[in-house]
């Protein structure tokens, strides 16, 4: 009977309050209503109960009340995104909390909405040595190394993104594939040079990752570190016998790669140090010139005529450069 559960005003108070840190509402909460567990107060539109709220504000103490007030422990109730606490517990970076959990009994290779694992989520957001910690924990709790998420993602390919070396030779202790694969067909050496990870790179490369490893694209780790500037990462990998002339599907190279972007230096880079052909086309006749028009980069288009790039050559579509840039 209605008179016999909390009002929605009561719920959202013990949620409010649980959110910060206080179990006031929730000791009147297991007087008054001993029959309901705490499970069942949460939040429609996200699902959360008090411990997912707990767990993601780092309330020990809430969670220990939890544990004494119920019969059963829901340690892995979820919410309307499949998260469990200690999920929240590792997006967060709450090491007692997910000390708490996993002693409790939690899952670590529990299942969020498009498959992350709590490891996973202890891999993003990196504060201090916090995050080795967790994942440390969780590897001792049988956490497993080379789940992948539905884009194929491991929590090496989501460190690798990070940046953060020490979890990565952590994962790898513990069996994390190096050599593994998105859906898209990254590998941890793609993420690394893309988000301009050096000391990752460097790590990758001596595990034995293949330097000219392609993914569905055709784009090699030295082109994901062109389309995003970084050049260090490029010298590097070119170093490491990254291969220069690699074409990716579209039949593009690397000055074509640069110059759809719009970082003169990494132009610059490939021209004067690499000794580019400026006026190289491709299977469909583009220049590097065409790129840049057709991605509006007007500091590099000028920057290419500068460097004597031919403004009169023709596509096969019959175009100059010129033709791409926007009216």
């Amino acid at each position: 009977m209605l008179e016999n559960y909390p009002s929605i005003k009561e719920t959202n108070k013990i949620l409010k309050d649980a959110q910060n840190g206080s179990i006031c509402s929730l000791q009147q909460f297991s007087k008054k209503y001993p029959e309901h567990h705490w499970s069942a107060i949460r939040y429609d539109t996200t699902g959360d109960t008090i411990l997912h709220i707990a767990a993601r504000s780092g309330h020990v103490n809430i969670i220990h009340f939890l544990m004494d007030i119920s019969d059963v422990f829901t340690v892995d109730c979820k919410n309307n995104d499949d998260k469990t606490a200690l999920h929240e517990a590792c997006q967060f970076a709450r090491l007692d909390v997910c000390t708490l959990l996993l002693k409790a009994g939690a899952d670590a290779n529990a299942l969020k909405r498009a498959d992350w694992t709590p490891l996973m989520l202890a891999c993003t957001k990196i504060v201090g040595d916090t995050n080795y910690k967790i994942v440390e924990l969780l590897l001792k709790h049988g956490a497993l190394v080379n789940c992948r998420n539905k884009d194929g993602w491991t929590s090496l390919h989501i460190i690798c993104r990070e940046g953060e070396s020490n979890i990565l030779h952590l994962l790898v202790k513990h069996g994390s594939d190096l050599n593994s694969k998105t859906k898209n067909g990254r590998t941890c050496l793609h993420i690394a040079a893309l988000h301009g990870h050096l000391n990752i790179v460097e790590a990758l490369l001596k595990g034995g990752v293949d330097v000219n490893g392609k993914d569905n694209c055709g784009n090699s780790p030295l082109h994901e570190a062109i389309l995003s500037g970084n050049t260090d990462i490029s010298k590097f990998l070119i170093d490491n016998e990254a291969d220069v002339h690699c074409k990716n599907n579209s039949d593009y190279g690397l000055l074509h790669l640069a110059s759809s972007r719009s970082n003169i230096e990494t132009v610059r880079f490939v021209l004067d140090d690499l000794k580019w052909n400026i006026n190289e086309r491709n299977s469909s006749g583009l220049t590097a010139l065409h790129c840049a028009g057709r991605n509006n980069n007007m500091d590099v288009y000028r920057y290419l005529i500068e460097k004597g790039a031919d403004e009169m050559v023709l596509d096969d579509f019959k175009r100059k450069p010129s033709d791409y840039l926007p009216r």
